[in-house]
């Protein structure tokens, strides 16, 4: 029989035990507890920076799973879409998230077509982006990455001030490109006179690669200061009258040293308060035309000066001046043929050296005489591009080199019966034959040339014959009697004598008139 004590002893040592398990157990308890807490602790941690990363980023950003439900978002997302972030947590589909957007008024679409769309990017593994203009004006740029389990992750970026940036640059672009394709100068300058907008035809003529080189330049930056100075003052007087100035003609050097002939418009710009706060200008170039009134003018002058009976240096020196006015760089000249029909004799050459047309003034005429003397020599014109290597120029090479003329084109000056009277030449500082302009000028020059020379030997040759004697070339009764009538007046003025001796030839009007009726061929 087992007594109470007995029993007692043996439970004591299961007891024990029990409590020993027990006190395993709650320490195992306490130490998992603590391990797990520690964990949990650091993954929330981690969840709390991330979340915080996710939104500091200035993009709105959310994860889907497989069945459309929203894992998360930062609150960029929800401001986008103008909705409270706190309606805007985990678990919400994608069509509830859409039909709070839609009651926000933040949908480019139904909530069905939405749907669809997504749906149908996310069928696929490409990733996709497109841009959605909301109701309130503003453009939304969605993109979109499918995953490999069946769900998504997309940034929303709300871009319409970029976009806005893009549009403008690009209306600048399709101006710049629009104005680039104007020949004529335009430009935009502000009221202190600074450039703001400028096209390719005046950057280039400014010696500047780029339109943008001429941003904020003035005048000053272009021009000599008295000529920048005056356009100052010009479009002062624009931006303080509000008067536009309207087709005024102003004379311009550009970069490369061409001086040009300009119609200049400058009309003042104004804000949508009627306020100036800049003016816009075009010029065109009037310059051929200037040229073609000078030409002109110039011929109607000079035909003028040859009706008129001016002295042919007077012509000819004014035919070089009209010359060289329609030209860069060029010098003209013209040498007369001497009676002996030998050697040419200086007639014009404003432009010219005075040393040089000294040194050439009596040259003979030959099949080397440099440009002049061969084109007379031939008969023909003579272009020589470079004096210093054509043969033509051998012995006159170092009579020239000293003035640096480089190139020389001569043409023969003919009658109308074809007589040469002399050369017109032009002279230029650079190695090169003539223009096709120039050729014209040339071929024009050579005629209106003829035209006073000739009228002036016919004119000599009138005036010869009218006071001599065909025949014996003698002075004639008419230039005595001319000659007689001045020598009474000197005499009578300074109080002097007049005297006369006759010479008495027997039968001399016989001989004379008989001779005088005989053929030519037989005198």
């Amino acid at each position: 029989m087992v007594t109470k004590s007995s029993a007692r002893a043996a439970e004591a040592p299961e007891s024990a035990s029990l409590a020993a398990l027990a006190k395993l157990a709650t320490a195992s308890y306490q130490s998992l507890e603590h391990e797990f807490g520690a964990k949990i602790a650091e993954l929330e941690g981690q969840a709390l920076r991330l979340t915080t990363l996710i939104d500091s980023i200035s993009q709105g950003i959310c994860f889907f799973d497989a069945d459309e439900r929203l894992i998360l978002s930062n609150r960029r997302y929800a401001e986008i879409y103008r909705i409270a972030p706190e309606q805007m947590g985990p678990g919400l589909t994608l069509g509830e998230i859409v039909e709070r957007r839609v009651a926000a008024g933040t949908s480019a679409m139904s909530t069905d077509d939405y749907l669809a769309l997504a749906r149908t990017v996310n069928s696929g593994t490409a990733s996709r982006t497109w841009t959605a203009s909301l109701a309130d004006g503003r453009t939304i740029q969605v993109c979109h990455q499918p995953m490999s389990d069946g769900g998504w992750v997309s940034t929303h970026e709300d871009i319409t001030e970029l976009a806005t940036k893009r549009q403008i640059v690009d209306e600048r672009i399709s101006l710049q490109t629009l104005i680039d394709w104007v020949p004529d100068y335009l430009w935009v300058k502000d009221t202190q006179s600074r450039f703001v907008v400028v096209n390719s035809a005046l950057a280039a003529d400014s010696g500047r690669d780029k339109t943008s080189d001429m941003i904020g330049l003035t005048d000053f930056d272009l021009h000599a200061p008295e000529l920048a100075q005056k356009f100052r003052l010009i479009e002062q007087e624009v931006l303080n009258s509000g008067q536009p100035m309207i087709d005024e003609e102003e004379f311009v050097v550009d970069a490369s040293g061409a001086g040009k002939w300009l119609s200049s418009t400058k009309v003042p710009l104004r804000n949508t308060a009627n306020a100036i706060f800049g003016l816009v200008g075009i010029a065109h170039d009037i310059t051929a035309r200037k040229q073609a009134d000078v030409l002109r003018n110039g011929q109607a002058e000079i035909l003028e000066m040859i009706a008129m009976s001016a002295p042919l240096e007077d012509v000819l020196d004014s035919l070089m001046r009209l010359v060289e006015s329609q030209l860069s760089g060029i010098f003209g000249s013209v040498l007369l043929l001497d009676k002996d029909g030998i050697h040419l004799r200086h007639g014009a050459a404003p432009s010219l050296a005075r040393d040089y047309t000294v040194l050439i003034d009596g040259i003979a005429i030959g099949p080397k005489v440099g440009s002049c003397g061969t084109a007379v020599y031939r008969r023909e014109p003579v272009i020589v591009a470079d004096i210093l290597q054509d043969p033509l120029w051998e012995v006159y090479r170092e009579l020239v080199a000293p003035y640096d003329y480089r190139s020389c084109w001569s043409t023969p000056i003919l009658s109308h019966q074809g007589a040469v009277l002399g050369v017109f030449a032009m002279y230029s500082m650079t190695v090169r034959e003539p223009a096709e302009a120039e050729t014209r000028l040339i071929d024009f020059t050579t005629r209106i040339a003829g035209i006073a020379i000739e009228r002036k030997l016919a004119e000599d040759q009138i005036h010869f014959m009218a006071n001599h004697d065909v025949l014996t070339r003698l002075p004639n009764r008419a230039l005595l009697e001319d000659r007689l009538s001045q020598a009474i007046l000197y005499a009578q003025r300074y109080d002097r004598w007049v005297t006369v001796v006759f010479i008495d030839l027997d039968n001399f009007k016989f001989v004379n008139d008989t001779l005088a009726t005989m053929p030519e061929t037989n005198c």
